[in-house]
């Protein structure tokens, strides 16, 4: 009985993708190979990358590359793993995204194609844990939803919420500046946060951002700690106070986090952190219930208002070539 032979899919983003380029980059790769003919399926309004990863799988295909940003990324993972079929394919990725948070998180670059092509194709397999949400939305419905990189829940939610996509698919990170100015005024929200079998702790902040991963663009983190494999999902209650207070947040978040590698700063830093400001928490499964409906986006998708989420980590749920 004959092997079965691999079979690439491409998932992209047409707005972002050059289709010419990115076929002779996969042909170079493949056609030495012998493979099963690649599928090309481009994303659309209506279906974001979920619907052509299972019509991928459908048709025999091994290793699937995604052309886009984290929420193409987000979509394909989702359909994947709530449909049991990690053990089917593996993903690549291509980042053409606003923030891409998830592939510099990974420390890929698209800055030669051909590279990332092989790499995102028949790279080394490298495992990473995703976010599962089970959310009440603020009219009773439930869903359940996975992310790859962060959820929010709070100010940064609204932000995305607010932000007009048309904006964002011209001008990139800079839309979230206007929905930024559309998400006022800045209000805080109180929230009982259930961290495993931890006391519950209500928690006074702007917003509650839970992470896979810890690293944002320009190198701000808010998750020092956080890993793509590590089987934990690590948490940032983000509440300053007081105009000193976000003074104190940006130094933290962003150049003052340079400088953990060294162990004595880096107890100084956590010695010295203000939990009004920033505070870190990790754990398997997070429970947060805001005293009134709150906004919440997974990998910068907007989901909606929520009465209720709880995140759980999927440990090593899909694999990623690198």
């Amino acid at each position: 009985m004959a092997a079965k032979k691999n079979r690439a899919a491409v998932i992209y983003y047409p707005g972002k993708i050059n289709r010419r380029k990115l076929s002779a980059a996969v042909n170079l790769t493949l056609l030495p190979l012998g493979w099963e003919p690649t599928l090309w399926l481009p994303t659309s309004a209506t279906e974001r990358g979920g619907a052509q990863a299972l019509r991928a799988i459908a048709q025999n295909a091994t290793h699937i590359l995604v052309g886009g940003g984290d929420g193409t990324v987000r979509e394909v993972v989702e359909a994947i793993t709530l449909n049991g079929l990690s053990d089917r394919v593996t993903l690549g990725i291509l980042p053409a995204g606003t923030g891409n948070v998830l592939a510099r998180n990974l420390s890929i670059d698209l800055s030669d194609l051909t590279t990332a092509v092989k790499r995102g194709l028949v790279g080394n397999r490298h495992p990473i844990d995703l976010g599962l949400a089970r959310i009440i939305f603020e009219d009773g419905t439930r869903a359940e939803k996975v992310f790859s990189v962060m959820a929010g829940v709070g100010l940064d939610a609204k932000i995305m919420q607010k932000t007009d996509p048309k904006l964002k698919r011209a001008i990139g990170w800079v839309a979230y500046v206007e929905g930024g100015l559309r998400a006022l005024p800045t209000l805080f929200e109180r929230m009982l946060v259930a961290v495993d079998n931890r006391e519950p702790r209500r928690l006074k902040v702007v917003s509650l951002i839970i992470g896979n991963a810890g690293w944002l663009p320009g190198r701000i983190t808010l998750m020092p700690d956080a890993s793509l494999d590590d089987g934990l999902l690590d948490v940032a209650a983000v509440g300053p106070r007081r105009f000193w207070n976000w003074i104190d947040f940006w130094g933290r978040v962003t150049w003052i986090n340079s400088l953990r590698e060294n162990r004595q700063l880096r107890h100084l830093i956590d010695a010295t952190a203000d939990v009004k400001t920033l505070e870190n928490l990790n754990g398997k499964k997070i429970r947060v219930t805001p005293d009134n409906p709150v906004f919440i986006q997974l990998d910068g998708d907007p989901m909606g208002v929520v009465l209720e989420v709880e995140f759980e980590v999927q440990p090593r749920a899909v694999t990623i070539r690198l």
